[in-house]
């Protein structure tokens, strides 16, 4: 075979393109999914019978790209449509006028329109293998056009729906629909009263209780606060054991998540504190901006993201004790008395403590010589695995702030080498000069909080090995890849694993 001539090896191709387009389509109509895919980049001819029946994924963000989509997905006979698996429909494709035409420049607005809904209830309707879909202004589109909740109700495939600015008009969807979803993203419209907020909430346990197969729940603009306190047994009663991992903006403090949510494993809420009752077993991961409320009791927890730099310190180290961390991302001053002394303390606060994630800032306008080496001395008394760290930048030649000593800066650089000489535990390391804002960008003050990740960065991944002479340690580059693997594991193991990583991780 290997001597065989250039002209043999793409014979079959050449045969196929020589058939008729009617045969073409025939063989066509019996592939799908990645063996369309590599009969369509064999030959041009071919391309047009077979990659209508890829799989797709589409995004609609104008109301150009709405008729297009239509016409795309519905001009042919067998329907593009049959073949969608994703389908996302931003509100900007129903921007009649945008905000910067808004006469009323105090408060500029967009203004929608929705008749190009019957579109989108044409598409749906042709769409039966969708197992992801997310619709923006959701309300007045099934307003507009009904068949848009018969069709998403008949959808059988879907595995991850998002539905954003619902009302009570959505129940009979969950009520009547087909599918089983493991992930519900849905936020509701605006309550502004008590009786809102309950009739909102209400409509949110009914979805559940409809759909038991939701696992994962992200309720981010469910707004609680409008509740009575305390509110009415038939609210706090509630238990839904199904959901595993709960996301939301506010949460009332006198509904008891532990009750409500029984069988939950990570537990994320965005903007006020969180107020923990005891658990039936212990959180895998928590995100929160500060824990305000405990009981004389702990609540473990395996991962802990505190999603903003503490107001308080004695209430931020409170919140370390009481979760007892094996894994903890946070935003961090290095350069003040008070915050070494906390960086001194956190590991008798967290004695469970194996990884970190650390976004280091500096507080001070004019530094002493030597900050940078002491904040690294405080690791001394760690026993991490692995630490992940994005490291402070000096201040620009135009800046206020006072030009760092020569001895730090240099510190800074080897920062890498010279936390594996303070912590003689440490197996992984990574590090970047700088953080990565949204979007891909580089930008030092972007406060942006990824899912459990506040130090989101172009890293460089470090193993810690022994050299030649097995006498002394050395930092080994490993790719990037391969780091995230490493904190793959270390967010799905058990403390025990972690400390013994070398046993259990294998690259």
């Amino acid at each position: 075979m290997s001597s065989a001539p250039a002209s043999a090896k793409h014979f079959p191709t050449r045969a196929l393109s020589t058939l008729n387009g009617d045969v073409l389509g025939e063989l066509a109509s019996h592939l799908r999914g990645r063996d369309a895919l590599n009969l369509a980049l064999t030959a041009r001819k071919l391309h047009d019978f077979a990659i209508h029946r890829v799989a797709a994924a589409l995004v609609c963000r104008t109301r150009t790209d709405l008729v297009r989509l239509h016409r795309h997905l519905l001009s042919e006979e067998p329907k593009r449509a049959f073949h969608l698996r994703s389908l996302t429909i931003l509100g900007t494709s129903f921007i009649e006028r945008p905000w910067q035409e808004d006469p009323n420049w105090i408060f500029p607005k967009n203004t929608y329109e929705y008749s190009l809904a019957t579109l989108l209830g044409d598409i749906l309707q042709a769409a039966p293998n969708l197992t992801h879909l997310l619709l923006e202004h959701t309300a007045p589109l099934l307003q507009h056009d009904p068949r848009i909740a018969l069709a998403v109700a008949s959808l059988s495939r879907l595995v991850r729906l998002e539905l954003c600015d619902v009302d009570t008009n959505i129940l009979p969807v969950f009520n009547h629909l087909h599918s089983r979803p493991q992930v519900l993203h849905i936020s509701t419209v605006n309550a502004h009263t008590p009786a809102e907020a309950k009739r909102v909430l209400t409509m949110m346990f009914d979805i559940l209780t409809a759909v038991s197969s939701v696992q994962e729940l992200r309720a981010i603009d469910l707004d609680l606060k409008g509740l009575p306190d305390p509110p009415e047994p038939d609210i706090i009663h509630i238990s839904l054991p199904q959901i595993r991992y709960l996301s939301v903006h506010w949460w009332h403090p006198q509904i008891d998540v532990a009750k409500t949510f029984p069988n939950l494993e990570v537990f994320e809420q965005h903007v006020n504190s969180a107020q923990l009752r005891r658990t039936q077993k212990p959180l895998r991961r928590l995100s929160v901006a500060e824990i305000h409320t405990f009981e004389s009791s702990r609540h473990p927890v395996h991962f802990l993201h505190l999603r903003r730099y503490p107001r308080e310190l004695r209430s931020f180290r409170r919140t370390i004790y009481e979760t007892s961390p094996v894994g903890i991302a946070l935003h961090s001053f290095i350069d003040t008395p008070v915050w070494l002394k906390y960086w001194s303390q956190l590991p008798r606060a967290a004695p469970r403590l194996r990884f970190m994630d650390v976004h280091c800032h500096t507080w001070e306008r004019r530094h002493e010589p030597g900050w940078a080496n002491r904040f690294i001395q405080c690791f001394r008394r760690y026993s991490l695995v692995c630490l992940r760290i994005v490291a402070p930048q000096p201040p620009s030649s135009d800046s206020l702030d006072a030009a760092w000593h020569e001895d730090d800066l240099q510190t800074l650089a080897e920062l890498p080498d010279r936390i594996m000489q303070a912590i003689p535990t440490l197996r992984y390391i990574a590090w970047a000069p700088k953080r990565r804002a949204p979007g891909g960008h580089m930008e030092e003050y972007a406060w942006y909080e990824g899912a459990y990740d506040c130090a989101p960065a172009s890293y460089i991944w470090y193993r810690v090995e022994m050299d030649e002479s097995r006498s002394a340690r050395m930092l080994k580059t490993i790719p990037a890849s391969q780091g995230e693997r490493v904190r793959r594991f270390l967010l799905d193991s058990e403390l025990d694993a972690i400390t013994n990583l070398d046993d259990h991780l294998r690259l």
